[in-house]
């Protein structure tokens, strides 16, 4: 009787440690999430850049709603999208598109200088303005990059000049790779920028006044401090 008794309490010790046992290897591994932001181009090897001499400010890029989430999207038969678990940005998308083309054009137009959403008109010789219409990929690897752009005179009064842009290109599908996803994107907004900085380059910038009273009086880095240095 008692050999009966010990030999089912070892039994159900053993169906209870299998079941911790499988418990435990069948417990899904924890999602590791990953962050990604859009680079700028590459700056050239260092030459002599001229002084800046216009001034031109990028404003906030308009954004579609289903950019606005902090994961990556990916676009699936042709109208759905579907928001990637393990890959986000690590900076609001609108803030990043501007922060990459102000200084994709600083690279592609050494004598432009770019101010980001805040200036005075008298402090920028013209202002532009993008609306981002479609930034993805579909599931088979198909980039797409749909644009419209408008170049303002300082104060928004006059437009100057507009266009609309579109690129496609091919890569690795963001939910395989989104490491070279994004590295993919940032290519499509560098030649998005080489468009802009072809459109700013024929329009014939005025310096504005502020930059002109810098350059015509310019002050030792300890003016501002010490106004009696020379």
């Amino acid at each position: 009787m008692k050999t009966s008794a010990f030999l089912t309490r070892l039994v159900l010790l053993g169906c209870a440690a299998l079941g911790f046992a499988g418990c435990s290897f069948l417990k899904p591994s924890p999602l590791v999430v990953r962050s990604f932001v859009l680079t700028a181009m590459p700056a050239p090897a260092e030459v002599t850049a001229p002084a800046a001499t216009r001034t031109v400010g990028i404003g906030f890029v308009n954004l579609p709603g289903y950019l606005r989430a902090t994961s990556l999207a990916m676009r699936q038969d042709g109208n759905e999208i579907v928001y990637l678990p393990n890959a986000r940005w690590a900076e609001r998308l609108d803030r990043g598109l501007q922060r990459v083309i102000a200084a994709n054009l600083t690279t592609l137009l050494p004598a432009i200088q770019t101010r980001l959403s805040a200036w005075r008109p008298e402090e920028v010789s013209a202002e532009v303005f993008v609306t981002i219409e479609q930034f993805d990929a579909d599931a088979l690897g198909e980039f797409v990059l749909n644009a419209s752009w408008r170049v303002m005179s300082p104060g928004g009064g006059e437009v100057l000049k507009t266009g609309r842009f579109h690129t496609t290109r091919t890569g690795p599908a963001p939910d395989a790779d989104p490491l070279a996803a994004t590295r993919l994107m940032s290519t499509l907004v560098a030649e998005f920028s080489r468009t802009l900085a072809d459109a700013l380059a024929q329009l014939p910038l005025r310096q504005p006044p502020n930059l002109k009273s810098q350059i015509s009086n310019p002050k030792s880095p300890r003016h501002d401090l010490f106004p009696w240095y020379p």
